[in-house]
């Protein structure tokens, strides 16, 4: 349990990729966690009575990142949790919003999604990231969850590629703001994975079996998968990989 004692914060968690990541952190490594939700509450509950049933410690934390009140609310939840400030090890930016089908294309992007996504994925990173600085004990680790859409021309989802572009910046500067305190900060972006955030691509009549052929492995990735990316860069061992983007892609477009 090379964790054991140490606590974090996966926000987006109740399902999905942050479902597996949180898993991974209680699980494997022995953590305390907190899994952070926006409106999937049964399923975020059921996470934690998984996590307990194993034997592990884990509590769930409603809150919109997309607004300042649902950051602080949850940040003041975590203290509770946690105890008094510093009072976090691990800080995982995983919540993201996208659109339905080609809904965050370039030519049919509603301003209303534009927001909803700047919000979520480029605004909350940002501020739970400086509100989490004081809270953050020296050697943390926060990775960011990103996109292979941050590199990669994709019309079909344009405003979403654009805030994980977003994302990268952001993660250089903070491993240069949080480097001094033996904290890293680096970002995973998966790929093409098996979740229910690419229901509607999955759908579509052999795009699963036509993408699993652009990867070296033949298949979609899984949310453990990315898990297992997010794992490395928490262990001890990975102190001195910062500011860096690792692909979690299994080799897509290779």
């Amino acid at each position: 349990m090379e964790l054991g004692g140490k606590t974090a914060l996966v926000t987006g968690a109740s399902r999905g990729i942050g479902a597996a990541i949180a898993r991974r952190l209680v699980g494997y490594a022995g953590a305390h966690v907190a899994v952070n939700y926006a409106g999937s509450q049964p399923a975020a509950e059921a996470l934690v009575a998984e996590i307990a049933a194993a034997g592990g410690r884990a509590f769930a934390v409603r809150a919109d990142v997309g607004t300042m009140a649902g950051i602080e609310s949850m940040l003041a939840a975590c203290d509770d949790a946690f105890g008094g400030a510093p009072n976090l090890d691990i800080l995982v930016n995983n919540a993201g919003v996208g659109g339905e089908g080609d809904t965050g294309s370039l030519t049919k992007c509603s301003e209303e999604l534009f927001d909803r996504m700047i919000a979520v994925n480029q605004k909350a990173p940002h501020f739970i990231t400086q509100l989490c600085l004081p809270r953050l004990r020296d050697k943390g680790r926060i990775v960011n969850i990103g996109s292979l859409g941050g590199r990669s021309a994709l019309p079909p989802f344009a405003a979403y590629a654009a805030t994980k572009r977003a994302l990268q910046s952001l993660t250089l500067s903070t491993a240069v703001v949080v480097g001094p305190r033996g904290i890293t900060c680096n970002l995973v972006a998966p790929g093409a994975v098996d979740t229910e955030f690419n229901k509607t691509l999955a759908e579509k009549p052999g795009w699963a079996e036509a993408t699993a052929k652009l990867t070296p492995m033949k298949r979609l990735g899984v949310p453990e998968d990315i898990a297992g990316a997010v794992m490395m860069l928490c262990r001890d061992e990975a102190h001195w990989v910062t500011g860096q983007i690792v692909e979690a892609s299994g080799g897509l477009f290779l």
